[in-house]
């Protein structure tokens, strides 16, 4: 598949009309053997159908690439980029560790994650505008439909926001933002060419597709957690103001997805809950605000998350290869910080085979649910990361009264030391992405954070092994921070130019 901008791609929806569940197989546009897409469409049912189809793919097995399940498999090569993980020996991943995939614009690991965001944002729009051929609608299915344009509105604007960190320069507040972002994609039209769309544009398209998608949702309850709701849609601004730099307003969303997370239950994990493993973190824990429930019959076998970011999975990618945390990173934690659980800092913990890289500091906070099944939940938005946000944005703003609130909040369940400690300017703040280090290692937010702050990567543990890693040190300026725009892309479309 060549120039996904252009091209028709398949359609995720749910085989079966009128299931609401997320368990089913999936269909093509045209199915052979099912139902006619005018009928997937044809109802507010159907529609919501299609709809959790998506979410059901953000944890996929669609890409040939074995170790890039969906947007976990992401969510690792991210990690793998920054500075925080390493480890030996296990290749896959390597070429995001070593950034020879992201400065390859003819790299299958650099295409697929292009293609798959646009997945997303066409089958979104292909929902959004079948939406509006309904008619004559019921109060009830006048509801559900308000509910699902908001979801699609919402996967459309993350999955744009995903993209623009990946390929473009950062945005930086007070500044004109024209660099080359990518396409905004608005309508399920795939085969006009279009440019690239200016950075500030791109964001002028995200925050409108989630300010809309905030009132439609507004006091929407999902069934489970595998499904966007205000809380989400809340957390989802915090992010992308923050990335924006608009600390006032990232500050705010992120208290009011606190607040409304709250209400409907949440709350940060106990101490007694961080050991949990996160594959069961939708049970175990009130702490996830959107997941990927994933059950013991729905393996997406060696493409899951836990195949490759666990510490007792059975598979060569584990056993040679378990991720570990940057020493120096680790050393930051306090001595009785309860996060510490979260890896062997002798790395002699016993594994499914005993011919296992040897080296320290390894995970133990993502644990499969057992040796032999990868299965597991993802949770792609939790409490704590809101916390964070409040915390790091108030400060970066100026209120930092505000912003030790929620740092104490948080701390008060991971170093009960750090409580109520008298921290002010940059010591604040410092403290603060410290704990978001910590907290989020391995869930996919350091390589974004590094560029949206503009600050190099410097892997200063001495658990790296530069000979398998490929660098200690990145300045800001060297290539590899944009990836490039697939090869694919720019040959079919003379509009989209590469990036220079």
């Amino acid at each position: 598949m060549k120039a996904l901008n252009y091209i028709a791609v398949m359609v995720w929806t749910v085989v079966g009309m009128g299931i609401s569940g997320c368990s089913a197989d999936y269909l093509d546009t045209t199915p052979t053997n099912q139902v006619s897409a005018g009928e997937v469409y044809g109802s507010v049912d159907n529609l919501y159908a299609a709809l959790n189809g998506i979410h059901r793919k953000m944890v996929s097995q669609d890409l040939s690439n074995q170790g890039m399940g969906g947007e976990p498999g992401f969510i690792i090569a991210r990690e793998a980029m920054g500075d925080d993980m390493t480890w030996d020996t296990q290749t896959w991943h390597q070429g995001y560790l070593n950034w020879s995939y992201n400065t390859n614009a003819s790299s299958q690991y650099n295409y697929g994650i292009w293609e798959t965001y646009y997945k997303f944002i066409l089958n979104a729009n292909i929902i959004l505008e079948n939406l509006q051929k309904l008619e004559n609608l019921s109060a009830d299915d006048e509801t559900l439909a308000q509910h699902i344009r908001g979801e699609a509105l919402c996967i459309r604007a993350w999955a744009h926001f995903q993209l623009v960190q990946y390929y473009a320069k950062p945005y930086i507040n007070g500044q004109e933002n024209t660099q080359p972002g990518i396409p905004y994609r608005e309508t399920s039209e795939t085969l006009t060419q279009i440019a690239r769309t200016p950075v500030e544009d791109v964001y002028a398209g995200i925050n409108a597709d989630l300010s809309e998608a905030a009132d439609l949702l507004n006091g929407y309850t999902a069934t489970d957690i595998n499904h966007y709701t205000e809380k989400v849609v809340l957390g989802l601004q915090a992010r992308v103001a923050l990335t924006q730099q608009r600390y006032a307003e990232a500050a705010e969303y992120a208290r009011q997805a606190i607040e409304t997370a709250t209400e409907e239950g949440l709350s940060i994990m106990t101490p007694e809950e961080l050991t949990n493993g996160f594959a069961d973190i939708s049970s175990e824990t009130n702490e996830a605000m959107y997941a990927a429930l994933t059950q013991d019959d729905q393996t997406v076998y060696f493409y899951s998350f836990y195949a490759y970011m666990s510490w007792n999975f059975n598979s060569s990618s584990i056993r040679t290869g378990i991720k570990c945390i940057n020493q120096a990173t680790y050393d930051k934690m306090g001595p009785n910080d309860y996060r510490r659980q979260w890896w062997d800092p002798t790395g002699t913990a016993e594994v499914p085979s005993s011919s296992y890289n040897q080296r320290v500091y390894q995970n133990r906070k993502f644990t499969a649910r057992s040796t032999s099944d990868a299965v597991g939940d993802y949770a792609f938005m939790r409490l704590s990361e809101m916390y964070l946000i409040a915390a790091e944005a108030y400060a970066r703003a100026g209120n930092e009264s505000a912003a030790k609130t929620y740092l104490d909040a948080f701390v008060a369940q991971r170093d009960p030391d750090m409580t109520g400690c008298d921290l002010s300017g940059d010591a604040l703040i410092d403290a603060i992405m410290q704990h978001r280090r910590i907290e989020l290692w391995g869930e996919g937010f350091r390589w974004f954070d590094l560029k949206r702050l503009q600050e190099p990567i410097h892997r200063d543990g001495s658990n790296f092994n530069v000979t398998f890693c490929g660098f200690l040190d990145k300045e800001v300026d060297e290539d590899g921070w944009i990836f490039e725009i697939p090869q694919d892309e720019t040959d079919y479309n003379p509009l989209m130019e590469k990036n220079y």
